[in-house]
């Protein structure tokens, strides 16, 4: 079939991530995908370098006129390529996939991937949109899908989440002595925290978390790492030495290859106070076979699945988090127990093959 996903991001995010893997997914499924958005984004770079055919528009464009001519545009390549299933992401890409359908009387379903990181918006044309012009939806979390519930009415629906190549993972073999190159202690448990310095990150909420672990237990080693943004190194590296615990704590930048500080990685740590709608971070953890404590935000319970993996601690309970911290340290049969069991998850449900499997039921119901 040929599809024509409709998506546009500044940033590589979440949304970008998914949308990137949803567009290699239909490839390797054997559909011709068209991409529709700014090819001037992260994601819509890496889509126009690996040879897909793009039509590069602004979705978020406010010119009236502008937006008139994105909706001929993306008419004319319906008819021109004789699309079989529209598949917008990002809600601009939404609206032009229902305003083409309805205006120019297609007769082609729209499958919808909710991925917004807000509510979407409340009123009469955004619910007819959802509840008559869109044909199947499909949510990476269910917390993400109970955004929508208090408005729409949608009733065809499946949770896909976010896949990972786990073969990347398990494959990893570094040639160097990582703990040497980074200047870690090889005789600490070892807990990482990796993602951007910022708000939403709890990178402050973290550093509660990790001086309250260490009173229980000074044996604990903490990485830090990721790139600077609203929240900067040297006021992280203040806050780390008016607390004391300097020197059980290593700001690391961020790197190339994540994989070089999860395989050094004893316990991942999450301090995430919203965001989190794919939870990426939990899913490289669990592939390296290292348990996860996170607090119950968003997807993160979701992907956690249960104490058998990890530990999922109340959001601003920083004792909760430091406790299940040192369970895990302090009981090596339970570390690797939990190991075992995120490999295992990380298999059954969230490995790419299993996203391909998803993703092509759904395309078989709605053709």
């Amino acid at each position: 079939m040929k599809i024509l996903v409709l998506f546009q991001s500044p940033w590589w995010n979440a949304a970008a991530y998914y949308a990137y893997n949803l567009v290699k997914s239909l490839t390797r499924l054997g559909h011709q995908v068209i991409f529709v958005g700014s090819s001037n984004t992260p994601v819509g770079k890496k889509i126009t370098e690996e040879q897909y055919k793009v039509l590069d528009l602004n979705l978020f464009e406010n010119n009236p006129l502008k937006f008139i001519s994105n909706i001929n545009k993306v008419n004319n390549i319906l008819v021109d390529e004789k699309i079989d299933i529209l598949l917008p992401i990002s809600a601009p890409g939404h609206i032009i996939a229902g305003i083409n359908k309805k205006i120019f009387k297609r007769e082609i379903p729209i499958l919808k991937v909710g991925l917004d990181n807000v509510a979407p918006v409340k009123n009469i044309l955004n619910k007819y949109l959802h509840n008559k012009l869109t044909d199947y939806f499909i949510f990476p979390g269910q917390s993400t899908k109970i955004k929508y519930d208090s408005f729409f009415s949608i009733t065809k629906y499946s949770i896909i989440h976010a896949p990972l190549d786990i073969n990347q993972f398990t494959d990893f073999h570094p040639q160097e002595d990582l703990k040497t190159k980074y200047g870690i202690p090889k005789d600490k448990t070892i807990v990482s925290f990796i993602g951007r310095f910022s708000p939403e990150k709890g990178i402050f909420f973290l550093l509660e978390i990790i001086k309250e672990a260490l009173t229980k237990n000074n044996n604990l080693f903490f990485i830090l790492s990721g790139s600077q943004e609203q929240v900067k190194y040297v006021d992280v590296e203040k806050k780390i030495n008016d607390s004391k615990i300097n020197g059980n704590v290593k700001i690391i930048n961020r790197v190339n290859d994540v994989r070089e500080i999860i395989s050094i990685t004893d316990i991942g740590l999450l301090s995430s106070r919203f965001s989190e709608y794919i939870c990426r971070i939990a899913m490289e953890f669990m592939s390296f076979k290292i348990p996860i404590v996170a607090p119950n935000v968003n997807v993160i319970p979701e992907v956690v699945g249960s104490n058998d993996v990890g530990f999922i601690y109340n959001l601003n309970d920083s004792k909760e988090a430091a406790d299940f911290i040192v369970k895990i340290a302090e009981d090596n049969n339970l570390k690797t127990k939990m190991g075992n069991n995120s490999s295992n998850r990380m298999k059954q449900y969230y490995d790419i093959s299993v996203f391909d499997k998803q993703i092509k039921s759904i395309l078989e119901s709605i053709k």
